[in-house]
Parts: C-alpha cells; sequence; structure tokens
C-alpha cells in the first residue's frame, strides 16, 4: 500500500513540474543556422525548392531508407506537398507544403509533425555562379503545458546539430553535383 501512495505521489509531482515549467517557459521558438555552399545558386536553389531532390540530401531519409515519401501538386511550386511516413522515431509522419517563394531567394513551408505541431520553416538563398550562403530556420508555437516538454527536446544544442546536420548534407549534395534538376 505505501509503495502505491508513492507512486500517486510522485505522479501528482512530474503532472505539478510539467505544469509550472509550462506557466514560466517559452511557447515560442526559432531556430536559423547558415552556411555557405560553394556552388552555383541556382544549383543549391534546386536542391531546396524540389521537394523530389530533398532525397539527395534529407538526413531524415538518411536515417530510414525505407521512408514512404509522396508529392502532390506541382513540384517546386507553391502548393506542393511532400509527406512521408515511417517506422523509425526520430522520422515518424509528417508533411510539408510550399507555401511561398520569392524570387527564387526565400521558400516558406507550412510543415505539419503530427501531434498538433504546425512549425513554419524557411530557406533564404543568397549568392552567385561560384558560392551561396543559405539560412535555415523554423519557428513554432507551442502552447501549455506541452511547451515544457517540447523545452526538453528542443533545446538549441539539438535544433542546432540538426539544422547543422542537414546544411552540411545539402553543401555536400551541391558541391559534388553537376545536376541543376
Amino acid at each position: 500500500m505505501k509503495i502505491l501512495k508513492f507512486i500517486g505521489f510522485l505522479v501528482v509531482l512530474v503532472v505539478v513540474i510539467v505544469l509550472v515549467a509550462g506557466a514560466v517557459m517559452k511557447k515560442d521558438f526559432h531556430f536559423e543556422r547558415k552556411t555557405t555552399i560553394n556552388a552555383p545558386k541556382d544549383r543549391v536553389w534546386n536542391n531546396i525548392v524540389m521537394f523530389e531532390n530533398h532525397k539527395k540530401w534529407s538526413q531524415w531519409q538518411q536515417l530510414d531508407p525505407k521512408m514512404k515519401t509522396s508529392i502532390s501538386g506541382m513540384d517546386g511550386t507553391v502548393g506542393a506537398k511532400m509527406s512521408w511516413e515511417s517506422e523509425h522515431k526520430e522520422v515518424g509522419k509528417g508533411s510539408q507544403t510550399i507555401k511561398s517563394i520569392k524570387d527564387n531567394e526565400r521558400i516558406d513551408y507550412d510543415m505539419d509533425l503530427g501531434q498538433g505541431t504546425k512549425p513554419t520553416s524557411y530557406f533564404k538563398v543568397t549568392g552567385d555562379s561560384v558560392k551561396t550562403d543559405v539560412a535555415w530556420g523554423m519557428d513554432a508555437h507551442i502552447g501549455f503545458p506541452f511547451n515544457a516538454i517540447a523545452g526538453i527536446f528542443m533545446t538549441d544544442k539539438a535544433m542546432n546539430e540538426m539544422f547543422d546536420k542537414g546544411l552540411s548534407m545539402l553543401k555536400e549534395t551541391s558541391e559534388k553535383t553537376n545536376d541543376t534538376h
């Protein structure tokens, strides 16, 4: 009987901690990382704007080569949507839809990562025929009390590592390929 009371106390304690943490922790998250790629801007842009090209540099595709993806709409245009489904816990199920494209220098996505998580993300691309600067960012609003849990997993360190890895793979792919489609 004492063990049940102890377990009950622990459950209540955890709930109180999550509620208090959720009340004081931030609800809006912003992450952005940048890199320079030694490749023409057009090549880098095509690797970003075309969902079909994401397979070449997606870290999630690398985590689960069996991940199922589908593209609806005209790839590389506003309204195009890429959906994915994976049994790998870090990949999961979700989608991203191209929300806007500005002058082949910025692309914005609406994302659905399941369980009510719907961040927006973007790429900003500037450069010339030799070198390209890329910024990749994400914004998310996570309401109370889920922000407490997100604050544990969406740390600057963890998110920076994720973005840096993706940008590194984009850099490697863009620098080694001659394919611009």
